[in-house]
């Protein structure tokens, strides 16, 4: 037996363990400082001394777990396997509920402790002596207590004396738990390191938002938890240097960590006099200050995908250099099979591409975009009558509530709500925040993975995809290329919805788009509602105003009518009804449809209608003056020009080489109150066309 035992601790000592003192082989769990410190028992072991000696160890801290079987010279019989299997089941069971209870055990204290711990003041011995600040670690008895979280919830702690001393909780879990520092909202790359002074230094020197691991084991998992959580950051693993230990397990862990998740590699260069016992970036900033960490961690690339055995004659300096490879991929010409545009409204929302609904407040395009989704649940029937196929919605909105405002205009719409998704809050290493399209659009990739296939995604508005300035085409085109991508990988239409830009009317409609012409540019398909006005008949249009994949021009009448919420009753909403195609160029057609205006804008017009009046009572008055006189009195030469046609105003010329000049109509000026004049007899008695003056001709400009 005393055999068994001896093999059984080799076996722990080969797994980077230090084995107990003492090992009693009574088929118990037993725990043992692993790492050989006293009131550390984070190690346990099980062992059955009986008939084949047989056992299992691991530790708690760094997830090390394993089964031993002791070496009796000969092969098992049958009868020894199955009894040996089964003790083995056995002892996995009991380990398993041990490691359960103990972590449980572990995450309570450590919450307990946690709450009732103090904010660490930057002078604490420690903090002080690396030259770091606190970043929300918390005293407990004089050390410092750095909290380890997967996701918002605390596993276990670690603990840092005045002295350096680290010291985990007890039973607590260590394998993908990790500590952050600093915000992830609006990083420009994020970073993963081992122990909390190297993360200080990293985030101080950078900026960037950095991830405790704790250890170089747990590089992996850290990684891949923030690659999950920021998937459109870039990540950057920031290793230690252990060139004094065999293996340099802290650029080898972090080599695998990076390959894994296909993020960059850090590596601190320490220069010509590197310092005995020197290792990371803390060590580095102490010896060369904090620009050159920020410039160390700039130099970050993509280590290589292996490392040739010829490396392993380099110095660390040669092998960190042969490892970075930056590469660009040519495609040949000829090994593309062309594809042709999937549709999936015709001619106006395409698979995979980037669309722009964009008008006045008002218009009802938010009513537009839902409409086409309750569409797309149900496959339903377009406008121009084709049929849709059935598919997933994808709706994100910041500016209406899903529950009181978009759900049940949906519902009202005939929609199919098993079909439709709405993108909520994210979870991050501090909780849960809003959805940033600006930085969070990739992780729907991750998080619409059982949602079925998505072949409508609404952002609305669009000008949220973009963090940086939305006036600037290099940031604008940067900021949407996520979204563009996410719609790809989906095989998604992807529509977003944006507003006019003040003051561009008879413009191109893709140079109205608020913000950058980037949005317009980028947008395959830009498609544009407007408000017709009472002499047009009313109403609305949706007009497609651009397109690259297909033709342009012409869309559809629609409008919007109260509806009903089947099973809601008392909620009131209204559904878009939609009318017949429409001909014409996009801004021939929203000319005249908005001339509609806001009420501010029509008020304006009323005014401008009496101010007409008066200016023109006593006859024509040459167009200067008219726009003169009523910038001077507050009218813009638009509004004046919709009064002017409200009215019925005519512009004549007196004579082929006079100035243009307006004056009221007959049945205007004798009846002023008359604002709406239906007709005018312009074909009648020309007479009243020639020049009081000349007798010439007179030029009448006819308004269209």
């Amino acid at each position: 037996m005393r055999d068994a035992v001896d093999q059984f601790r080799g076996a722990i000592e080969s797994a980077g363990l230090t084995p107990p003192g003492t090992i009693i082989p009574n088929g118990r769990l037993h725990r043992f400082a692993s790492n050989g410190l006293p009131g550390d028992d984070a190690g346990w072991f099980v062992l059955h001394g009986d008939a084949v000696p047989a056992g299992a160890f691991g530790c708690w801290r760094t997830g090390v777990s394993q089964t031993w079987r002791a070496d009796i010279g000969r092969k098992l019989s049958p009868e020894e396997e199955y009894k040996h299997r089964t003790r083995v089941e056995a002892m996995r069971r009991q380990r398993d509920a041990e490691d359960k209870r103990m972590r449980a055990e572990a995450a309570r204290n450590a919450a307990a402790i946690w709450n009732a711990a103090m904010p660490a003041l930057d002078d604490h011995p420690y903090l002080t002596r690396k030259g770091i600040k606190a970043h929300g670690a918390r005293l407990h008895n004089g050390a410092l207590v750095i909290p380890m979280r997967d996701g918002g919830e605390i596993h276990s702690l670690q603990f840092i004396s005045a002295d350096g001393d680290k010291r985990f909780l007890t039973g607590g879990r260590v394998a993908g738990c990790y500590f952050s520092i600093g915000n992830p909202k609006g990083a420009a790359a994020m970073s993963v390191a081992e122990g909390h002074a190297t993360a200080a230094t990293i985030h101080e020197a950078t900026g960037y938002p950095v991830a405790v691991a704790f250890s170089a084991g747990n590089l992996g998992a850290v990684a891949k938890a923030m690659r999950e959580r920021f998937a459109e950051l870039p990540l950057i693993l920031c290793a230690d240097d252990d060139a004094a230990t065999e293996g340099n397990p802290g650029i080898t862990k972090a080599t695998e960590a990076a390959r894994s998740v296909g993020g960059l590699l850090a590596i601190p260069d320490f220069g010509a006099n590197r310092p005995k016992d020197a290792t990371d970036f803390n060590d580095m900033a102490a010896h060369r200050g904090a620009e050159a960490v920020r410039q160390a961690i700039a130099r970050a690339s993509a280590p290589a995908t292996e490392v040739h055995e010829t490396d392993a004659e380099k110095t660390p300096a040669a092998i960190e250099t042969s490892q970075f490879v930056d590469t660009v991929t040519l495609i040949d010409g000829a090994s593309i099979k062309p594809e042709a545009v999937r549709w999936l409204w015709n001619g106006y929302l395409a698979r995979g591409k980037l669309h722009v609904l964009a008008g006045a407040p008002g218009t009802g395009k938010t009513m537009i975009a839902l409409a086409l989704a309750a569409t797309v649940s149900i496959g339903g029937r377009w406008p121009d009558g084709t049929r849709c196929e059935s598919g997933n919605v994808l709706i994100w909105s910041a500016e209406d509530d899903i529950a009181d405002t978009l759900a049940p205009r949906l519902i009202a719409m005939g929609a199919d709500m098993h079909k439709i998704r709405f993108v909520g809050d994210k979870s991050t290493m501090t909780g849960r925040e809003p959805f940033d399209p600006a930085r969070d659009m990739p992780m729907l990739l991750h998080a619409v993975a059982d949602a079925g296939e998505i072949k409508l995604l609404i952002v609305d508005p669009i000008v949220s995809a973009v963090a940086g300035d939305s006036h600037k085409n290099a940031e604008v085109r940067r900021g949407l290329q996520p979204l563009v991508d996410v719609g790809h990988k989906l095989g998604a239409a992807v529509l977003g919805i944006s507003h006019f830009s003040k003051g561009t009317a008879g413009r191109e409609v893709t140079e109205r788009v608020t913000g950058s012409l980037a949005f317009g540019a980028l947008g395959r398909v830009v498609l544009a509602a407007a408000k017709r006005s009472e002499d047009d008949g009313g109403g609305r249009i949706l007009a497609r105003a651009k397109s690259n994949i297909g033709p342009d021009g012409g869309g559809f009448a629609y409008d919007l009518a109260p509806g009903t919420v089947p099973n809601h009753p008392g909620i009131e909403v209204h559904v878009l009804q939609w009318g017949n195609a429409i001909e014409g160029s996009a801004r021939d057609l929203l000319a005249s449809a908005e001339d509609a205006g806001d009420s501010e804008e029509r008020s304006a017009v009323e005014d401008a209608k009496d101010f007409l009046r008066g200016l023109l009572g006593d006859g024509a008055v040459a167009a200067k003056r008219v726009y003169t006189e009523g910038r001077e009195a507050g009218y813009s030469e638009r509004t004046l020009r919709r009064a002017k046609k409200t009215l019925g105003i005519e512009a004549v010329k007196d004579g082929l080489k006079a100035g243009w000049s307006w004056r009221l109509a007959p049945k205007v000026a004798k009846f002023p109150e008359d604002g709406h004049t239906k007709s005018l007899d312009a074909f009648g008695d020309l007479g009243h066309l020639r020049s009081a003056s000349t007798g010439a001709p007179a030029v009448v400009e006819v308004e269209i």
